[in-house]
């Protein structure tokens, strides 16, 4: 069963390109729904993962399913919907969160959301009721965000769509173990990041103006240190499911074997359009 939202009728772009963004952004995130985890070698001494029955999705998600509950951003707005009936699903509720709320991704019993102005951190020990625990604040700038052994990592792109002026380029490091008291550790700079993805002790950032994923070893939780690059012109998001990674770029989504991060290796090439 396939969830759409649908756009407010009333909300214009100031740049048509923000469209086409978004557009890659909601099939990027309907192709990781299809992308179901299958059994892998639990053997590997690379790199793996425990199967799961859970698909998979981008950073650049503007909405996710966790349990029976979709978490969806309407603008300003998260809005909950109980999806226990396939085919009715009921709006249970909507907290209103902040600013250009952009991104959003789960991990325990939170949600971390990225937005022009910071990183909003929500409570859902109470599904159908959301609270706001947390905004650590940061320069005007697009800012996905993922989690994994309490550690946040955003990338916070400035530009003309993103804030400019002060704002920085950079990969951004949070300490969020304890999730009302989350903190900046680290900060790197990049040159035009994107989407990124963690598995394990490794870390891929999608940066355009290298022309490439960059490989992160994230051994040290507070410095990540660069291994490597992965050459794909205008890498935009990635999915990670061993050992396959997809990657959405500017024009088609790429399909990768990372099962040796620092050797991975090109498969196929397809488009949904």
């Amino acid at each position: 069963m396939a969830y759409w939202l649908e756009e407010r009728n009333d909300y214009k772009p100031k740049m048509q390109k923000m469209k086409t963004i978004k557009q890659l952004q909601y099939s990027f995130l309907l192709l990781g729904f299809m992308f179901i985890q299958t059994a892998c070698d639990k053997n590997s001494s690379d790199l793996s993962v425990s199967n799961s029955i859970n698909g998979k999705n981008g950073s650049l998600t503007r909405f996710l399913v966790k349990d029976h509950y979709m978490y969806a951003i309407d603008f300003n707005l998260l809005k909950v919907f109980d999806i226990s009936n396939n085919d009715n699903p009921i709006l249970k509720g909507a907290l209103k969160v902040g600013f250009g709320i952009e991104t959003i991704f789960d991990y325990g019993s939170y949600l971390y959301m990225g937005a022009s102005d910071g990183m909003y951190i929500i409570d859902i020990t109470l599904p159908e009721t959301p609270s706001l625990v947390k905004k650590v604040t940061h320069q005007i700038s697009c800012d996905p965000i993922v989690v994994q052994n309490n550690i946040a990592y955003s990338t916070q792109r400035m530009g003309a769509a993103c804030g400019s002026g002060n704002s920085r380029s950079a990969l951004v490091v949070y300490d969020v173990s304890n999730p009302t008291e989350a903190y900046e550790l680290n900060a790197i700079s990049l040159s035009e990041p994107y989407g990124l993805a963690v598995e394990e002790s490794w870390l891929f950032v999608c940066d355009a103006g290298k022309g490439g994923i960059i490989v992160y070893d994230t051994t040290n939780k507070k410095e990540p240190e660069e291994k490597g690059i992965i050459m794909i012109p205008d890498p935009r998001d990635i999915i990670l499911n061993y050992p396959y990674m997809i990657v959405s770029t500017k024009t088609d989504y790429q399909l990768f074997n990372y099962s040796q991060p620092l050797q991975t290796h090109y498969l196929s090439t397809f488009s949904l359009y």
